[in-house]
């Protein structure tokens, strides 16, 4: 009897199988495995780039060239807007109906041009007076073909009906091609346009090349946005912008920071470099946060408990792969550094090791902010977290870079990061959003 009741080995293989094969086949495993294996080969290529570029611009050009891509990524927030979280949540839940979907993307597309519009005419007078920036003026303007392409390009509708396969195959194929553009016509210090005018060039290609495959995959149909319209979708995404420009004062702009408040611009150069290896890092653990959003931000309209749950998962898978992206980063430092950046960018290990600690924070912090309050639409406590942490980034930088440099401005980064953290696991805890004392599912059988 005892052994009738018992499992043998080959059929625990078999349900061992049968529950792998089920997880696979979900939406969220697959759109996973989607942006995985495009990171895969993207990490293959930054492997490739990064370290390229480091070894022929050197410290100083390499640093000039990190300042106006964080001056042009800071004003790109403007017209990403949140909609890479809004519109997607907008799409997920209207998705059956064209028409909706339809209506959705034309406004979305309206509202980031007018976006656009209003950036380029600020920055004009900040390349004219700013000093620090009117040297690099050549530079950002070139750069601005950035904030085109992501006009263009939809992620969000991409990740709205959670096929996020064509995101990671447009943009391994232009990044292939914008690499071999770099190697053959980048040689020198001085041919930062050059290096300026394929950035921009692979962004506007991937940007039209994602809106006209995305058009005609999800048969979004053309027609000339209502003002109202897109007033309703500046107005959905409005908490979310306001997150997304505090993120910034923290997360995008901390190279343009550093370049302002210090006058050896190679100081810059091993920031971003150190910061660009956390940012593959933390980029590792996109695809996983972002493959459950959609499905999470579907549940928190129908059940809080399957939401939390969900975000259970989220989490023991997070939490785990960013400890250990983290113990690799503080232990190998100095050997990843001499590696990939050479000899001459020892001085970024240090950083590394301080940036590497936001790894270990996005892990968890992911999902009580993306996961939790935005699905459940409490954007405005986000903004009111990520606004606070910009602040305290700001702030410490005028007191830390000036003592200790690159360093310093790397531990107001990691600050601003962890304080994130712990005030939205406070707030998902107090609000009764926070998937750790969610009961697990029961198993049946």
């Amino acid at each position: 009897m005892k052994d009738s009741l018992e499992e043998t080995p080959g059929a625990r293989f078999h349900s061992s199988r049968l529950v792998v094969r089920r997880v696979l086949r979900s939406p969220v495993a697959q759109n996973a495995l989607s942006l995985y294996s495009f990171r895969f080969a993207n990490y293959l290529l930054l492997l490739l780039t990064v370290p390229y570029l480091v070894r022929v611009l050197g410290p100083a050009s390499f640093g000039l060239l990190g300042f106006a891509q964080a001056l042009v990524a800071s004003l790109s927030t403007i017209v990403d807007y949140g909609f890479d979280w809004s519109a997607t949540r907008d799409i997920s839940t209207q998705r059956e109906n064209s028409a909706s979907t339809s209506r959705i993307a034309m406004s979305v597309w309206g509202a980031k041009i007018c976006l656009l519009l209003l950036i380029l005419c600020v920055l004009l007078p900040i390349t004219i007076f700013v000093p620090k920036v009117r040297m690099a003026a050549a530079l950002v303007w070139v750069l601005t073909g950035i904030m085109f392409g992501r006009v263009l390009f939809p992620a969000w509708l991409y990740q709205g009906f959670e096929r996020m396969g064509g995101i990671a195959v447009i943009n391994l194929s232009v990044r292939a091609v914008a690499l071999l553009c770099l190697v053959l016509f980048v040689r020198h210090p001085y041919d930062l346009l050059i290096c300026a005018i394929i950035f921009s060039g692979q962004s506007l290609l991937t940007g039209v090349w994602g809106a006209v495959f995305a058009v005609y995959k999800f048969k979004v149909r053309f027609s000339l946005p209502a003002w109202g319209d897109i007033l309703i979708s500046l107005k959905g995404g409005w908490a979310l912008f306001l997150s997304s420009g505090a993120t910034t004062l923290y997360l995008s702009g901390n190279a343009f920071i550093l370049g302002m408040l210090v006058h050896d611009i190679s100081l810059v150069g091993y920031y971003v470099a150190a910061e660009r290896l956390v940012r593959v890092a933390m980029d590792a653990l996109g695809p996983i946060y972002h493959a459950f959003y959609p499905k999470i931000s579907k549940l928190a309209t129908t059940s809080k408990d399957l939401a939390l749950r969900e975000g259970r998962r989220a989490l023991a898978v997070l939490v785990p792969f960013g400890t250990f992206i983290f113990a690799v980063s503080v232990i190998g430092a100095p050997l990843i550094v001499r590696i990939v950046f050479g000899a001459k960018f020892l001085p970024a290990a240090g950083i590394l090791r301080i940036l590497a600690f936001n790894v270990l924070s996005l892990s968890m912090g992911a999902v009580w902010t993306i996961l939790m309050m935005m699905s459940f639409k409490r954007d405005y406590a986000v903004v009111k977290i990520q606004f606070v942490a910009g602040l305290l980034n700001v702030g410490l930088a005028f007191v830390l870079v000036p003592a200790f440099g690159a360093e310093g401005m790397a531990a107001c980064f990691a600050t601003a990061v962890t304080f994130v953290n712990v005030a939205s696991f406070a707030y998902t805890v107090k609000h009764g959003l926070n998937p750790i004392w969610v009961r697990p599912a029961r198993r049946r059988g």
